[in-house]
């Protein structure tokens, strides 16, 4: 029964931040400021000592994109989930890029590294509703 209510809960929490998310990207597509930098939350990934993972809520809009960047040493592995729409993707923002959804990847240098939120061209070319969304970032 206990882990009846803690779903219950987590599910309550998770929708609510989505419904956050769509108040955000409606009242910045009525101003007509809706850009990868409106609806992100704060971009900086910085986890508490002894922590593996952070969350970020957001919306994106046709081709615009949401851009996250955290510090991590070589050898480090980063994954990824989002919770919202089923075309969106986290991608670790590189030569190759590839999509942390469906893979975790083993960090190849000490330094800065970034993650974007997008959708495919396709959905993208067709998209003027923004799509709200919840990500989970590991790095282990």
């Amino acid at each position: 029964m206990k882990a009846l209510f803690k779903l219950a809960g987590s599910t309550a929490l998770v929708m609510g931040m989505l419904g956050a998310g769509t108040v955000t990207a409606q009242a910045a597509t009525q101003t007509g400021d809706l850009h990868y930098s409106a609806d992100c939350g704060v971009k900086e990934l910085r986890m508490d000592k002894g922590r593996y993972d952070i969350n970020r809520a957001g919306a994106v809009k046709g081709s615009n994109y949401c851009e996250y960047y955290f510090y991590a040493k070589k050898g480090q592995k980063v994954s990824a989930t989002i919770i919202g729409s089923d075309d969106l993707y986290p991608v670790l923002y590189s030569t190759n890029s590839p999509d942390l959804s469906t893979q975790t990847v083993t960090l190849d240098k000490t330094g800065k590294h970034t993650i974007r939120v997008l959708q495919p061209r396709n959905q993208a070319r067709d998209g003027n509703t923004p799509k709200p969304y919840y990500l989970t970032v590991t790095i282990k």
